[in-house]
C-alpha cells in the first residue's frame, strides 16, 4: 500500500512540474540546443585542456607527496606512474561525457535559457570570457597548489595512521 501511494505521489509531482513549466511558457531545450551550446562554449576542447592541465599540474604535487610518504621511491618508478596517468588521461571519453551531460542541461535549462546564453557567448565579451577562461583556470589551479599539497599531505597522514591502527602497530586515535 505504501508503495502504491509513493508511486501516486511521484506521478503527481512530475505532473505538477510539467504543468508548472507549461504555465510559465518555457519550452524545454532539446538535444540539438544543448549540443549547439556545448559547441559555442568549446566545451569539448575546454574539458580536454582542463583535464590535461590539471593532470600536468598535479604531477609535481603527487611526486612530492609520494617522495615524502615513500622516501625510497625512485625516479624510474615516478616516471612509470606519470606514464600510467598520461595513458589514463588519453583514454577519457570526452564525447561520451558530453553526451551524458546533455539530459542534465535539458532538465535545468529551457530553450529560452540556452538561447539567451548563446546570444551572450556569441558577443565579444562572451568570446573574451571563453578565450580567457582556460588561462584563468590554470592560474587559479597554480595559485591553489600549496593549499592542495598541504591537504593531500594531511589526507595521506590520516590514511597512514588508519593503516597502522588496523595493522595493530598503534592505538593512536585518528585526528
Amino acid at each position: 500500500m505504501k508503495r502504491m501511494w509513493g508511486c501516486v505521489f511521484v506521478v503527481c509531482v512530475f505532473a505538477y512540474f510539467s504543468w508548472a513549466q507549461n504555465l510559465s511558457g518555457e519550452v524545454a531545450a532539446d538535444k540539438e540546443d544543448v549540443q549547439k551550446f556545448f559547441v559555442t562554449l568549446h566545451l569539448r576542447e575546454m574539458m580536454q585542456n582542463m583535464m590535461m592541465t590539471s593532470m600536468q599540474q598535479q604531477k609535481p604535487l603527487t611526486r612530492d607527496t609520494l617522495k615524502e610518504k615513500v622516501p625510497r621511491i625512485t625516479n624510474e618508478e615516478l616516471n612509470r606512474i606519470d606514464a600510467v596517468v598520461d595513458d589514463l588521461v588519453k583514454t577519457i571519453d570526452v564525447n561520451g561525457m558530453l553526451d551524458d551531460m546533455i539530459p542534465v542541461y535539458q532538465r535545468h535549462l529551457s530553450k529560452q535559457h540556452v538561447d539567451v546564453m548563446l546570444a551572450f557567448y556569441n558577443t565579444p565579451t562572451g568570446q573574451k570570457l571563453l578565450r580567457e577562461q582556460p588561462a584563468m583556470m590554470a592560474e587559479g589551479m597554480q595559485a591553489m597548489q600549496p593549499r592542495m599539497k598541504k591537504m593531500m599531505s594531511d589526507v595521506m597522514d590520516k590514511v597512514e595512521q588508519i593503516a597502522r591502527q588496523q595493522s595493530g602497530k598503534t592505538d593512536a586515535p585518528v585526528k
